[in-house]
């Protein structure tokens, strides 16, 4: 209902354009999951934000609100630019706070039921998005009330378990946890101590998710900036509206026949390596091909997207579960940095597109669209090698340090 509400911007949109149905749309919910990523990201380092306290009412009521908005024709009767800014802060706030609550859901299970229940949760995803997608636009704004409260009902039942899985945990633990504390000195106990552990533990997790999140957000800043430049140049083409569909199937088979036949979790810095030169290589190619070249195109783009956006929903979990962190930061940084990246390169590229030359000038337009896509595209593949190159040389150092 998620994915469905956003590429159709609550059935505003009727034809899906790809990943972009609105710029202005686009930039508005980016912006929104920023700022909201970031107060969350805030709170949650400063302790202001405990955890099992990430709220699920409020983001259910907030996208309940624009569904029904949409449903009753309020929206409508909205100035045009109200009508795309209204919703877009609604689903902005609510995905967000959603995004946060089941991340930490996740955390908390043992990594090899963690990518289990992604897989399995991806699977009801292609149902649910396949029913909804080709119904009218009113039946699809009444049946995401129906399963925004089905899913707050979920998340209901998830929080009391898991409250209920905590307190048991703290009971059992309580005498050794009593005796530790009094036997600590007073000055391990100090704010300082703790602020100083709380930064290795997260610097720790941020360097093992570094090349991931790095290759996450070249991703999201070439579907922006591609994805602008054709919304500049007017360019569309038959069926584009089914490649989100197309690629979000793509992904999810091949990240369930890798979980359930294959066993293993490729690393997504591998996963980079092969595709963005593939990438590359198809981008410069574009604008001289058919129409069914740029359907290959924008499928194995999206789907090598969402194919790496479900390996860094497994490894956040894996690691907030493992380093014993806040899913809450780790989740906050990774959206709010990749929206950053999308909104950049959304608005840089429109701007590209529209800047000089005119619609007459093809040639000129041509060549600066794919000057400036292959000076990005090198530019974030330099820096996804030598971020890389430094986890690994400062794994390294650390290990020489170590050894007697």
């Amino acid at each position: 209902m998620n994915s469905n509400v956003y590429l159709s911007a609550y059935a505003f949109v009727k034809a899906p354009f790809m990943f972009v149905p609105d710029l202005f749309f686009n930039v508005v919910v980016a912006c929104s999951i920023i700022v909201c990523s970031a107060v969350a990201v805030t709170l949650a380092w400063t302790g202001r934000l405990k955890a099992n306290t990430m709220p699920y009412v409020l983001p259910t009521a907030l996208l309940l609100a624009g569904n029904l908005a949409a449903l009753l024709g309020v929206i409508l009767s909205l100035p045009p630019d109200l009508a795309l800014l209204v919703p877009g802060l609604l689903y902005g706030a609510g995905s967000v706070m959603l995004s946060l609550f089941w991340i930490e859901v996740l955390s908390a299970s043992r990594p090899s039921s963690i990518v289990v229940q992604i897989a399995l949760g991806m699977l009801l995803n292609v149902v649910v998005s396949s029913v909804l997608s080709p119904l009218p636009g009113d039946v699809q704004m009444r049946s995401s009330c129906v399963l925004l409260l089905v899913s707050g009902l979920c998340a209901w039942f998830v929080r009391r378990r898991l409250r209920a899985a905590s307190c048991e945990v703290e009971t059992h633990n309580e005498r050794p946890i009593a005796e530790t504390v009094s036997a600590e000195p007073a000055e391990a106990l100090s704010s300082k101590t703790s602020l100083r552990a709380r930064w290795g533990a997260y610097r720790d997790a941020f360097l093992e998710l570094g090349d991931s999140l790095v290759a996450f957000f070249v991703l999201e800043a070439v579907i922006g900036l591609l994805n602008s430049f054709m919304l500049a140049g007017s360019i569309d083409f038959e069926g584009s509206g089914a490649v989100s569909a197309a690629a979000i199937v793509g992904a999810i088979v091949v990240f369930c026949f890798i979980v359930f036949v294959a066993h293993r979790i490729p690393k997504v810095s591998t996963v980079s390596r092969v595709v963005m030169p593939v990438l590359a290589a198809m981008l410069v190619f574009l604008p001289f091909l058919s129409e069914r070249y740029n359907l290959v195109f924008s499928m194995l783009l999206l789907g090598s997207y969402y194919f790496v956006a479900l390996l860094i929903t497994y490894l956040i979990a894996e690691a907030a579960q493992t380093r014993k962190v806040s899913p809450y930061v780790l989740m906050g940084v990774a959206m709010g940095v990749a929206r950053v990246c999308l909104a950049v390169a959304l608005l840089s590229g429109y701007a590209a597109g529209v800047a000089g030359g005119g619609p007459g000038d093809e040639a000129e337009h041509t060549m600066r669209y794919l000057v400036i896509i292959v000076v990005v595209l090198y530019a974030l593949c330099m820096a996804l090698v030598f971020f890389s190159r430094d986890r690994k040389r400062r794994r390294a150092e650390e290990a020489s340090a170590d050894a007697p």
